[in-house]
Protein backbone atom coordinates (compact mmCIF):
# COMPACT_ATOMS: atom_id res chain seq x y z
CA UNK A 1 0.00 0.00 0.00
CA UNK A 2 1.25 3.40 -1.03
CA UNK A 3 2.33 5.46 1.80
CA UNK A 4 0.01 8.46 2.72
CA UNK A 5 2.05 10.52 5.34
CA UNK A 6 -0.14 13.51 4.82
CA UNK A 7 -3.50 11.31 6.07
CA UNK A 8 -4.57 11.14 9.99
CA UNK A 9 -6.71 8.62 10.68
CA UNK A 10 -9.07 8.86 14.19
CA UNK A 11 -9.38 5.62 15.75
CA UNK A 12 -12.10 5.72 18.62
CA UNK A 13 -11.99 3.46 21.49
CA UNK A 14 -14.25 2.90 24.92
CA UNK A 15 -11.40 0.79 26.19
CA UNK A 16 -13.57 -2.73 26.33
CA UNK A 17 -12.42 -5.82 25.81
CA UNK A 18 -13.34 -5.70 22.03
CA UNK A 19 -11.19 -2.50 21.53
CA UNK A 20 -8.01 -4.36 20.54
CA UNK A 21 -9.67 -4.96 16.73
CA UNK A 22 -9.80 -1.33 15.90
CA UNK A 23 -6.81 -0.71 17.71
CA UNK A 24 -4.76 -3.28 16.02
CA UNK A 25 -6.32 -2.54 12.43
CA UNK A 26 -5.45 1.78 13.53
CA UNK A 27 -2.29 0.70 14.31
CA UNK A 28 -1.31 -1.55 11.44
CA UNK A 29 -3.15 1.43 8.82
CA UNK A 30 -0.73 4.01 10.35
CA UNK A 31 2.14 2.40 9.72
CA UNK A 32 2.05 1.02 6.71
CA UNK A 33 0.67 4.59 5.24
CA UNK A 34 2.75 6.92 7.26
CA UNK A 35 -0.17 8.18 8.47
CA UNK A 36 -0.92 10.25 11.98
CA UNK A 37 -3.00 8.36 14.33
CA UNK A 38 -5.44 10.20 16.75
CA UNK A 39 -7.00 7.92 19.42
CA UNK A 40 -10.50 9.06 21.17
CA UNK A 41 -12.05 8.16 24.11
CA UNK A 42 -15.21 10.09 25.73
CA UNK A 43 -16.09 9.99 28.97
CA UNK A 44 -20.15 9.16 29.27
CA UNK A 45 -20.47 9.61 32.83
CA UNK A 46 -19.71 12.52 35.15
CA UNK A 47 -17.46 15.50 34.82
CA UNK A 48 -13.58 15.00 32.85
CA UNK A 49 -12.08 14.88 36.41
CA UNK A 50 -8.44 14.80 36.19
CA UNK A 51 -8.25 11.24 37.79
CA UNK A 52 -10.58 9.43 34.79
CA UNK A 53 -8.32 11.24 31.93
CA UNK A 54 -5.39 10.04 33.60
CA UNK A 55 -6.71 6.60 33.69
CA UNK A 56 -8.07 6.22 30.54
CA UNK A 57 -4.55 7.71 28.70
CA UNK A 58 -2.60 5.02 30.86
CA UNK A 59 -5.38 2.33 29.45
CA UNK A 60 -4.06 3.39 26.00
CA UNK A 61 -0.87 3.97 26.22
CA UNK A 62 -0.44 0.74 28.04
CA UNK A 63 -2.10 -0.93 24.40
CA UNK A 64 0.37 1.41 22.37
CA UNK A 65 3.66 0.40 24.50
CA UNK A 66 6.11 -1.78 22.37
CA UNK A 67 3.74 -1.10 19.04
CA UNK A 68 6.16 1.26 17.25
CA UNK A 69 3.66 4.16 16.39
CA UNK A 70 2.99 7.41 18.19
CA UNK A 71 -0.57 8.41 18.42
CA UNK A 72 -2.01 11.67 19.52
CA UNK A 73 -4.31 10.60 22.97
CA UNK A 74 -7.64 12.95 23.04
CA UNK A 75 -9.69 12.49 26.10
CA UNK A 76 -13.55 14.32 26.13
CA UNK A 77 -16.76 14.06 28.00
CA UNK A 78 -19.99 14.69 27.04
CA UNK A 79 -22.37 12.90 23.85
CA UNK A 80 -20.05 10.03 22.43
CA UNK A 81 -20.99 10.70 18.60
CA UNK A 82 -21.05 14.51 18.48
CA UNK A 83 -17.02 14.40 20.16
CA UNK A 84 -16.29 11.57 17.47
CA UNK A 85 -18.08 13.60 15.08
CA UNK A 86 -16.42 16.77 16.17
CA UNK A 87 -12.80 15.73 16.35
CA UNK A 88 -12.87 13.74 13.27
CA UNK A 89 -13.28 17.18 11.52
CA UNK A 90 -11.01 19.15 13.82
CA UNK A 91 -8.09 16.59 13.23
CA UNK A 92 -9.10 16.50 9.48
CA UNK A 93 -9.65 12.18 9.81
CA UNK A 94 -9.66 10.36 6.29
CA UNK A 95 -11.46 7.79 8.72
CA UNK A 96 -13.21 7.03 11.39
CA UNK A 97 -11.64 3.63 13.16
CA UNK A 98 -14.65 1.66 15.51
CA UNK A 99 -15.51 -1.31 16.29
CA UNK A 100 -18.55 -3.37 17.35
CA UNK A 101 -20.37 -3.10 20.79
CA UNK A 102 -20.39 -7.39 21.34
CA UNK A 103 -20.58 -10.78 19.73
CA UNK A 104 -24.17 -12.04 19.14
CA UNK A 105 -25.20 -15.51 20.05
CA UNK A 106 -25.38 -16.51 16.53
CA UNK A 107 -22.40 -15.70 15.25
CA UNK A 108 -23.41 -11.99 14.05
CA UNK A 109 -22.22 -9.33 15.41
CA UNK A 110 -24.33 -6.05 17.20
CA UNK A 111 -23.46 -2.37 16.43
CA UNK A 112 -24.91 -0.97 19.29
CA UNK A 113 -26.85 2.33 19.20
CA UNK A 114 -23.64 4.62 19.20
CA UNK A 115 -22.33 3.09 16.24
CA UNK A 116 -24.98 3.28 14.09
CA UNK A 117 -25.73 7.11 15.02
CA UNK A 118 -22.02 7.73 14.24
CA UNK A 119 -22.89 5.99 10.88
CA UNK A 120 -25.75 7.84 10.17
CA UNK A 121 -24.58 11.34 10.88
CA UNK A 122 -20.23 10.83 10.11
CA UNK A 123 -19.81 12.48 7.02
CA UNK A 124 -16.67 10.16 6.70
CA UNK A 125 -16.20 6.97 6.16
CA UNK A 126 -16.25 4.65 8.92
CA UNK A 127 -13.86 1.83 9.13
CA UNK A 128 -15.41 -1.04 11.81
CA UNK A 129 -12.62 -3.73 12.50
CA UNK A 130 -14.23 -7.21 13.61
CA UNK A 131 -11.17 -9.20 13.32
CA UNK A 132 -7.65 -9.20 14.30
CA UNK A 133 -5.06 -6.75 12.02
CA UNK A 134 -2.79 -9.83 11.49
CA UNK A 135 -2.08 -8.78 7.66
CA UNK A 136 -2.74 -5.80 5.81
CA UNK A 137 -6.15 -6.04 3.76
CA UNK A 138 -5.87 -7.64 0.13
CA UNK A 139 -8.90 -7.79 -1.10
CA UNK A 140 -12.14 -4.91 -1.31
CA UNK A 141 -15.21 -6.12 -2.35
CA UNK A 142 -18.65 -3.79 -2.58
CA UNK A 143 -21.98 -5.08 -1.67
CA UNK A 144 -24.07 -2.68 -4.06
CA UNK A 145 -27.55 -2.45 -5.33
CA UNK A 146 -26.14 -0.33 -8.38
CA UNK A 147 -27.58 2.95 -6.31
CA UNK A 148 -26.08 6.68 -6.36
CA UNK A 149 -24.66 5.61 -2.80
CA UNK A 150 -23.22 2.63 -3.90
CA UNK A 151 -21.08 4.31 -6.40
CA UNK A 152 -20.16 6.89 -3.63
CA UNK A 153 -18.75 4.13 -1.53
CA UNK A 154 -16.97 1.71 -4.08
CA UNK A 155 -15.41 5.34 -4.83
CA UNK A 156 -14.24 6.47 -1.77
CA UNK A 157 -13.25 3.21 -0.88
CA UNK A 158 -11.11 2.78 -3.61
CA UNK A 159 -9.60 6.37 -2.84
CA UNK A 160 -8.34 5.36 0.63
CA UNK A 161 -7.42 2.00 -0.41
CA UNK A 162 -5.85 2.48 -4.07
CA UNK A 163 -3.89 -0.26 -4.28
CA UNK A 164 -6.63 -2.91 -3.32
CA UNK A 165 -8.41 -4.97 -6.14
CA UNK A 166 -12.05 -4.42 -5.62
CA UNK A 167 -15.07 -6.35 -6.52
CA UNK A 168 -18.54 -5.39 -7.28
CA UNK A 169 -21.44 -7.68 -6.32
CA UNK A 170 -24.89 -7.65 -7.02
CA UNK A 171 -27.96 -9.66 -5.71
CA UNK A 172 -30.83 -10.12 -7.55
CA UNK A 173 -34.24 -12.10 -7.50
CA UNK A 174 -37.18 -12.45 -9.96
CA UNK A 175 -40.06 -10.87 -9.01
CA UNK A 176 -43.39 -12.90 -8.29
CA UNK A 177 -41.29 -16.02 -8.96
CA UNK A 178 -43.68 -18.38 -7.42
CA UNK A 179 -46.53 -17.20 -10.53
CA UNK A 180 -44.07 -17.87 -13.05
CA UNK A 181 -42.71 -20.44 -15.22
CA UNK A 182 -40.11 -23.00 -13.25
CA UNK A 183 -37.15 -23.15 -16.03
CA UNK A 184 -34.39 -20.93 -15.78
CA UNK A 185 -34.92 -19.14 -18.75
CA UNK A 186 -36.63 -16.48 -16.34
CA UNK A 187 -33.76 -16.14 -14.26
CA UNK A 188 -31.77 -15.84 -17.18
CA UNK A 189 -33.17 -13.08 -18.06
CA UNK A 190 -33.40 -11.29 -15.08
CA UNK A 191 -29.57 -11.96 -15.10
CA UNK A 192 -28.74 -10.69 -17.89
CA UNK A 193 -30.88 -7.38 -17.67
CA UNK A 194 -28.63 -7.26 -14.09
CA UNK A 195 -25.56 -7.50 -15.85
CA UNK A 196 -26.21 -4.67 -18.54
CA UNK A 197 -26.96 -2.69 -15.50
CA UNK A 198 -24.37 -3.10 -14.36
CA UNK A 199 -22.18 -2.32 -16.75
CA UNK A 200 -23.71 1.14 -17.17
CA UNK A 201 -23.17 1.48 -13.06
CA UNK A 202 -19.66 0.96 -13.87
CA UNK A 203 -19.07 3.29 -16.37
CA UNK A 204 -20.63 6.02 -14.50
CA UNK A 205 -18.14 5.18 -11.74
CA UNK A 206 -15.16 8.02 -10.87
CA UNK A 207 -12.46 5.67 -10.48
CA UNK A 208 -8.24 6.07 -11.44
CA UNK A 209 -7.76 3.96 -14.12
CA UNK A 210 -5.52 1.94 -12.30
CA UNK A 211 -8.35 1.12 -9.91
CA UNK A 212 -10.82 0.74 -13.18
CA UNK A 213 -8.12 -2.09 -14.72
CA UNK A 214 -8.80 -3.98 -11.34
CA UNK A 215 -12.13 -3.85 -10.93
CA UNK A 216 -13.97 -7.08 -11.26
CA UNK A 217 -18.05 -7.41 -11.08
CA UNK A 218 -20.63 -10.50 -10.93
CA UNK A 219 -24.34 -10.58 -10.58
CA UNK A 220 -25.83 -13.38 -8.71
CA UNK A 221 -29.23 -14.81 -7.64
CA UNK A 222 -30.65 -15.30 -4.10
CA UNK A 223 -30.60 -12.94 -0.97
CA UNK A 224 -28.25 -10.18 -0.59
CA UNK A 225 -26.38 -10.49 2.75
CA UNK A 226 -26.40 -14.80 1.71
CA UNK A 227 -25.36 -13.73 -1.66
CA UNK A 228 -22.23 -11.63 -0.50
CA UNK A 229 -21.11 -13.41 2.77
CA UNK A 230 -20.62 -16.47 -0.10
CA UNK A 231 -18.82 -14.22 -2.41
CA UNK A 232 -16.58 -13.20 0.82
CA UNK A 233 -15.79 -16.45 1.68
CA UNK A 234 -15.30 -17.84 -1.81
CA UNK A 235 -12.67 -14.99 -2.52
CA UNK A 236 -11.38 -14.53 1.12
CA UNK A 237 -12.12 -10.70 1.11
CA UNK A 238 -11.48 -9.09 4.07
CA UNK A 239 -13.03 -5.79 3.09
CA UNK A 240 -16.28 -4.74 2.30
CA UNK A 241 -17.50 -1.72 1.72
CA UNK A 242 -20.92 -0.76 2.03
CA UNK A 243 -22.83 2.90 0.84
CA UNK A 244 -25.72 4.28 2.97
CA UNK A 245 -28.06 6.69 2.02
CA UNK A 246 -27.69 10.59 3.06
CA UNK A 247 -30.63 11.52 3.89
CA UNK A 248 -31.69 14.27 5.71
CA UNK A 249 -34.33 15.76 8.12
CA UNK A 250 -36.34 12.75 9.83
CA UNK A 251 -34.98 9.72 7.26
CA UNK A 252 -31.69 10.83 8.70
CA UNK A 253 -32.11 9.02 12.11
CA UNK A 254 -33.00 5.57 10.31
CA UNK A 255 -30.42 3.39 8.67
CA UNK A 256 -31.70 1.17 5.47
CA UNK A 257 -32.48 -2.33 6.86
CA UNK A 258 -30.10 -4.13 4.08
CA UNK A 259 -27.48 -1.86 5.23
CA UNK A 260 -27.89 -2.52 8.49
CA UNK A 261 -27.99 -6.87 7.81
CA UNK A 262 -24.82 -6.68 5.70
CA UNK A 263 -22.81 -4.50 8.67
CA UNK A 264 -24.08 -6.97 11.72
CA UNK A 265 -23.71 -10.26 9.42
CA UNK A 266 -20.67 -9.52 7.19
CA UNK A 267 -17.70 -11.71 9.03
CA UNK A 268 -15.18 -9.60 7.75
CA UNK A 269 -13.86 -5.43 8.26
CA UNK A 270 -16.29 -3.34 6.57
CA UNK A 271 -15.96 0.10 5.37
CA UNK A 272 -19.17 1.58 5.50
CA UNK A 273 -19.82 5.20 3.76
CA UNK A 274 -22.32 7.64 4.01
CA UNK A 275 -23.45 9.87 0.64
CA UNK A 276 -23.60 13.57 1.48
CA UNK A 277 -26.92 14.98 1.03
CA UNK A 278 -26.50 16.97 -2.02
Amino acid sequence: MSATSDQTILLTTDLSARGDRPMDRAINLAKTRGAKLVILHVLEKGPAEEEAIEAAKADIELDLAGQGVEAQIIIESGNVVTQIIENAKACNAAMIVTGVARSGGIGDLIMGMQLERIIQHSPLPILIAKNRATTSYERLLLASDLSPPSAYALEQGSALFPDLPAHIISAFHVPFEGFLRTDESITDEFRTEQLNQMKKFIAGLNLSDESRKSLGYSVEYGETTSVVRQAIANSRTDLAVIGTHGNSGFRANRMGSMARALITFLPCDTLVVRQPVK
